[in-house]
Formats: C-alpha cells, structure tokens, sequence
C-alpha cells in the first residue's frame, strides 16, 4: 500500500512539472511582441499614387544620396483589334540622375523603385511601448526615401531592420510613432545603392540587321592577339581568323560567342563614375591586361579590361567614357581564349570568288591560276559575279577550280598528330592568294602510316594516304582540263559555280 501511494505522488510530481512547462511555453512573448505593447495585423495602404504622378525620388541608403527625376513621355503603339488598327498613346516614365544626366539609368531599377514609392502597403501595424526606435534599426534607418508627386504632395519613407523571419521589414512613414511591417519585395528597391542605379549595359544585343564585323583581342594578358574577321574568305565560315593562327572559324562557335557573350555584354556593378583619365591607375586600366576591338555593321568599340583581383573579379571600361564596371573573370574568359575554341573543324575550303591567284604544286610541277571577277546583272537584273580561271594565259573551267577547292574540305583536324619530315617535298601544296593580297597555304606531307596536314606552317591533321593521293590526282586533271571525282559525301550543289550571286 505505502509503495502505491508512492508511485501516485512520484506521478503527480511529474505531472506538476510537464504543466509548468506548458505554461512557460504558453506565456513566452512572442520575439516580435517583446518590444511592443499591441499590434494590428490589418492591412494598411501607405502610399497609393500612379507612378506618373512621381516627379522626384530622394534615396539616402548606405550608398549616399542621390535623387531622381521623373519625366512622362508620350509613347505611340499600334493595336490591332477585329481587324482594324489603331494608334494608342501612353505615357512612360523615364529618370535621370540629378547632377549624373550623361549616365544612363537602369530602367528596371528605376521602374521598380518608383512602383514601390507610389504604391506601399503594411501588412501590420506595430504601436510602441516606448521602445527605443534602435529596436526597429529606425534611429539609423538603413534606407530614407522622400517621394514628390505631381500633386504637391510628398510621402517620406524610413527603411529600418528586418522583422524576424526575413519576409519583411519595419517602416516609419515621415515623423509618425506608428511603425509598420512591409513585405522585403516593396522596400528592396529603396536599398539599392546609387552606383548601381546606372545601367550596367556595355554592349547592347545587335540589331537584328546588324552584323557582326571584327573581333581583336589584344594587351598584356596575352601571348599574342585574337582576332577574326567577317570577309567569307571561306566557303566553311564567313568568318576568318588571322591571328594567332590563320583559318576559317566555325560559324556556330562565332555566333555563340555573339549572341550569348558579347552582344549584350552586361557588368555585375558599376564601380565608379566620372573617372578622369588620371585615375585609371586605381582601376589598373592604365595599362590594360586586355583591349577588346569590335566593330560591327553600325558601331565600333574599344573595350579596356584590367587583370582579374585575388577574388576573380575584373575592372572594365569603354575607352573614351566615364564609367568604370566591374565584372566576374569568367564573363569575359574568352579574351584569354588560343582561338582554338573557335576555328573550324574542316581546315581548308576557300571561297573562289575570293581568290585572284592559286598556286596549286605536286612533285615538280606547278599549275599557276589567275582568277578574274566581273560584276554583271542577270536578266531578272540581279548582280551575279562571272569568274575567269586562266592557267597560263589558257582558259580553264572555273567550276573545276571550285570543284577541286571544294574537294579539299575533305581534310579535317585531329588532335594527334605524328612526326614528320618538314624539310621534304609536299605531296601537294596549295596556295592562294585572296583579294586583300593575304595568303593562306595547304601542304600534304608524307608520314608512317598517314598524311600529314599542315596549314600556314602548321601541323593541323592527318589524312589518309589514299586521300592524299585522290587529290594529287584531282590537281592534275584540273591542270588539263580534265573532270574528276567529288569527294565530298552528300555533295548536292548542281549549279554552275562560274556564275554566283556576288558576295
């Protein structure tokens, strides 16, 4: 009996303590509610303007201070409605920077600013027990925002410490002793710093009628220069690279590079504006680690890039502005590119409405062929180019000349490629000499067990012996006139390749 009576009272002492807990539990302030007496969670709009009315915005955040002006601009759209089609005039907003007009202003920031300042809403009202405003971060609010309307009047915004949870935010409007809790998403844009209110575009995204012409890449960070040009010397690409190598490029990696890297080319930040030219030490663009030279079918660009920092991070200006960005290393890696991401698999096809002279060499012979291009209109009055092909000084069908040309794109690039004698005689040796008086050469050399490829005085590929061999052979009848062979698979061109659209 003793022994029960002593397990109930071991029971109800537990008891006792499992039920102070839940009242600790229970009566524990909420961590919102340990520096208020009440608050309201009834939604409260603070500011409900159009954002044309806007005319000024004054920010003073972590940044500095700065203001923008607001300016309505008429914008005419047509609209296409049942059928009929209608002009539609709208008003957009555009800001500048006070003191800072030649910069241009990013637009989304910009917007997204003037959205918030015309249109704040709290989803909770927190009335103070004469707490201090340190407990709200508002004795040192990390944003002050002063908007003017069109209507006189003017709405201050005060951005203090995040709530707990980190959704929202504590806001004071102007002087009042309310504070309110407001979503991160309406109170982000008042925290953005002055420097990156500009737009950090540096090349824009070309027109879709412009094209891309040039390409140079040079400075202290490299060995030698990038650079490749639009001028369809070959039938592979239109785009040919000159240095560090000599040889078409893949059209595919060039667009790429176009589209997705270069046209746009956007910074991460802007690191200072207004930057005389005495102060590009700072920025270590006084002596750049690369200048990018780009041209295109409407504008030219020269583009100052400093070495990348401990943290992968580089300076970049346009030359002859103000304005310094700063970019991650890995967005503009292709300046430290050896060309050999961009080049053509096939090594050789070029374009014989480019050549004026072709040498073409095999054993002790050499075939010299001098090409001349003449202009004319068609009957339905289209400029066609009319290629001539003489081998000393007697007439040889142009389209054999291109059909032994296009014949050599059968030779591609390999990765490993064997010794060989460089001193010996080419099995055939190619040369021609285009329109711009540049020169790119073709050699097929005897190896082991392959051909060896060389290009401008470089090993590039490996061939078959037979291959090799095929157009050795091709390169004589073409010396007699003589057809042969297409030994390019699928080959499905069937015109007359004497008369072609001019290029």
């Amino acid at each position: 009996m003793k022994k029960q009576i002593r397990y109930i009272i071991i029971a109800g002492i537990i008891l006792a303590v499992l039920i102070g807990a839940l009242v600790f539990l229970l009566t524990m302030p909420n961590k919102e509610e340990e520096n208020t007496s009440t608050s309201s969670d009834t939604t409260k709009t603070l500011i409900e303007q159009s954002t044309n009315n806007i005319e000024r915005i004054e920010v003073d955040n972590s940044g500095g201070k700065y203001t923008l002006m607001g300016y309505g601009v008429k914008v005419e759209s047509t609209v296409e409605s049942s059928g009929e089609t209608s002009t539609v005039t709208t008003t957009e907003m555009i800001f500048t920077m006070q003191n800072y007009d030649k910069y241009t202003i990013d637009a989304d920031k910009a917007n997204s600013l003037a959205y918030d300042c015309a249109n704040l809403v709290a989803s909770k009202t927190v009335n103070t027990n004469n707490n201090p405003d340190s407990d709200y971060g508002l004795d040192k609010p990390r944003a002050t925002v002063t908007v003017g309307f069109s209507d006189g009047s003017e709405k201050t915004i005060k951005v203090g410490n995040e709530v707990p949870g980190g959704e929202s935010a504590y806001v004071r409007m102007g002087d009042s002793d309310k504070i309110y809790v407001v979503a991160l998403d309406s109170i982000n844009s008042m925290l953005v710093e002055k420097l990156q209110m500009f737009d950090k575009t540096i090349f824009s995204s070309l027109n879709d009628d412009e094209t891309l012409d040039l390409i140079s890449i040079s400075g202290s960070g490299r060995k030698s220069a990038l650079k490749f040009e639009r001028n369809s010397f070959s039938d592979i690409s239109e785009y040919y690279m000159f240095s560090p190598m000599s040889t078409a490029c893949d059209t595919d990696k060039i667009e790429s590079l176009r589209d997705s890297t270069l046209f746009p080319l956007v910074a991460d930040s802007v690191a200072a504006v207004d930057v005389k030219e005495s102060e590009l030490n700072k920025y270590n663009l006084d002596k750049p680690y690369y200048v990018l030279e780009a041209k295109t079918s409407m504008h030219s660009y020269k583009l100052l890039v400093s070495k990348p920092d401990k943290d992968k991070n580089c300076y970049i200006m346009l030359d002859g502005e103000n304005i310094v960005y700063k970019v991650e290393n890995s967005v503009i890696d292709f300046m430290s590119s050896d060309g050999s991401d961009l080049i053509s698999k096939t090594i050789f096809s070029p374009n014989e409405l480019k050549i004026d002279l072709a040498v073409i060499s095999y054993g002790k012979i050499k075939d010299t062929y001098k090409l001349t291009h003449t202009v004319k209109k068609n009957n339905n009055g289209v400029d066609v180019t009319i290629t001539e092909v003489k081998r000393e000084n007697e007439s040889v069908k142009a389209d054999l000349l291109a059909k032994f040309m296009k014949n050599l794109s059968v030779l591609e690039r390999t990765e490993k490629i064997p010794k060989y004698d460089e001193k010996s005689t080419p099995i055939l040796s190619v040369s021609v000499t285009y329109t711009d008086d540049t020169t790119d050469t073709l050699e097929i050399y005897n190896g082991d067990k392959k051909a060896i490829v060389v290009l401008n005085g470089k090993a590039v590929g490996t061939t078959e012996l037979e291959t090799a061999e095929k157009l050795t052979n091709c390169a004589k009848s073409l010396a007699t006139g003589s057809d042969f062979d297409s030994l390019v698979k699928d080959e499905s061109e069937t015109s007359d390749s004497s008369s072609k659209a001019a290029a």
